[in-house]
C-alpha cells in the first residue's frame, strides 16, 4: 500500500487547480485511474478553504491517505476558531454558489469536520478504493483448479 501524502499550497486562486492536478497525479501513482468524484471533492474544499477558511498569510494543505478500506482526503486550513463548522445546505436555485458541501455529501461515503492545532480545522472525505486495472487482470489471470 502506498504511503500518504501531502502538499502546501499558496492562497491564490490558482492553487485550486493545483489542488486538482496534484491529487489526479497522486491517485494515478498508486494506480487509480478513476479519479472524477475525488477531484471534484477536492476542488470543493479547496475553495472553500480559499473563501473561508484561510487568509492571506495562510495557504492550505491537501492530504490524501490510501486505506484498506479507501482513500482518505483531507484539506486543512488555518480558519479562525470563532467561525462556525461548515455544514451543506440547501443553496438559494438563483445562487452561483453554496454547493460545495452538498457536492462533497453527494459523492463521499463519508465526510467531517475535526479541529486541527494550534488552529483551524480539517475537513476530510472517505472513497472506497477502486482496484487497479492491472490488479484486476492479475487476479483474472490466476486459475484454479
Amino acid at each position: 500500500m502506498p504511503e500518504a501524502t501531502q502538499r502546501f499550497f499558496d492562497h491564490q486562486p490558482e492553487s485550486v487547480k493545483a489542488a486538482r492536478d496534484f491529487t489526479t497525479r497522486t491517485l494515478r501513482a498508486w494506480g487509480l485511474d478513476d479519479t472524477g468524484d475525488i477531484r471534484l471533492v477536492v476542488s470543493e474544499l479547496a475553495t472553500n478553504a480559499l473563501a473561508h477558511g484561510s487568509d492571506a498569510e495562510h495557504g492550505f494543505l491537501v492530504r490524501l491517505e490510501p486505506g484498506a478500506d479507501g482513500i482518505r482526503l483531507e484539506v486543512h486550513d488555518s480558519r479562525d476558531p470563532h467561525q462556525p463548522l461548515p455544514e451543506p445546505a440547501a443553496p438559494d436555485p438563483a445562487a452561483e454558489t453554496g454547493r460545495g458541501l452538498v457536492i462533497v455529501d453527494a459523492l463521499s461515503t463519508l465526510w467531517g469536520v475535526d479541529p486541527r492545532q494550534p488552529r483551524g480545522k480539517i475537513v476530510w472525505s472517505h472513497f472506497p478504493i477502486a482496484m487497479p486495472a492491472t490488479a484486476v487482470r492479475a487476479i483474472e489471470g490466476v486459475r484454479t483448479c
